[in-house]
């Protein structure tokens, strides 16, 4: 089961306390994954990859009114996994519409599937609970050990903005696109992804999510670590050799009493210790790692001078 469908999983098993939450779960779902059709009676139905999602449907919609519930699999010939349909009809299908945002009418005609009903926003409760069920319609996470990113895909603009508004409200910035014939609400910052699904009541996704995160960021600590320190080994490595051919080619030249008892001490040291580090020479000399330094750099000078003076 993948990351998203886990999450899924656990937003469905919340308990929903009120007529009002329920209300506002379905108008997410409704506005994401929703149709109507429109015959002597219209009706409604949603389409899901879920099957517990259809299932949460069905048991919404006829907990608070009277529709005849119908859930229909078709299998895809382009997909590997099946489609779920959920018709509902009967005596409230059409109040139903009405209190979902399904279908609506002003003075410009009738809307379908274009607007977030004012009693959804009027608590942070429902609030929730519509970002709840826009998440089970329209919803998809990548897995956090690929990358973050989570998008909500509505049917119209104007449901698209109502969510990002009140997102807004509780402090995510989203970013949105069109793709198709949908437009998409979308966070791609780790903090941003946890908090939604914290926000929703996926505690555990939330912490699953944030564990995926440590791990990757220790991860890449400790890989951005090893580069550094392989950098440094690197060019400790070349340093040295460089030094000990700089003080092979004064030896070749001069012997070592010849030299200032500083620079005696400093070729000795690197010719016995190659594989000693700056700081470690200069613990071995009882003198500053800067003192060192200024001596080999010397050394490397003396070299060069009596190269230039074959």
């Amino acid at each position: 089961m993948s990351f998203a469908e886990n999450c899924r999983e656990e937003l469905i098993r919340i308990r929903l306390h009120s007529a009002a939450e329920r209300m506002a779960q379905l108008v997410g779902l409704t506005l994401t994954a929703g149709g109507i059709r429109l015959f002597s009676r219209p009706s409604v139905f949603y389409q899901t990859e879920s099957v517990s999602v259809a299932k949460h449907i069905a048991a919404l919609a006829q907990t608070d009114y009277s529709v005849d519930c119908l859930i229909e699999r078709k299998e895809r010939e382009s997909r590997r996994r099946p489609i779920y349909t959920v018709k509902l009809a009967g005596k409230d299908s059409e109040r139903f519409l009405y209190d979902t945002g399904a279908l609506a009418y002003d003075e410009e005609g009738a809307h379908i599937l274009s607007a977030v009903p004012l009693p959804v926003l009027e608590s942070d409760e429902t609030r929730r609970a519509f970002l709840r069920g826009c998440f089970l319609g329209g919803g998809t996470c990548t897995d956090p050990k690929r990358s973050y990113h989570l998008e909500l895909l509505f049917r119209a603009d104007p449901v698209q903005e109502t969510a990002v508004s009140v997102l807004n409200a509780f402090g995510f910035h989203p970013r949105t696109t069109n793709r198709k014939e949908r437009v998409i609400a979308y966070l791609k910052e780790g903090d941003d992804v946890m908090g939604f699904f914290a926000l929703i009541g996926a505690s555990t996704a939330a912490l699953a999510f944030e564990n995926v995160r440590v791990e990757k960021d220790m991860r890449n600590y400790i890989n951005r670590t090893n580069n550094c320190e392989t950098a440094n080994l690197d060019k400790q490595v070349i340093a040295s050799l460089k030094q000990q051919s700089a003080i092979r080619t004064i030896l070749s030249r001069m012997a070592l009493s010849d030299l200032s008892p500083g620079l005696r001490e400093a070729a000795e040291l690197r010719l016995n210790h190659p594989d000693a580090t700056l700081s470690e020479l200069a613990d071995l000399a009882g003198i500053r790692k800067s003192g060192m330094n200024h001596r080999l750099i010397r050394l490397m000078e003396l070299a060069e001078n009596l190269e230039g003076n074959i």
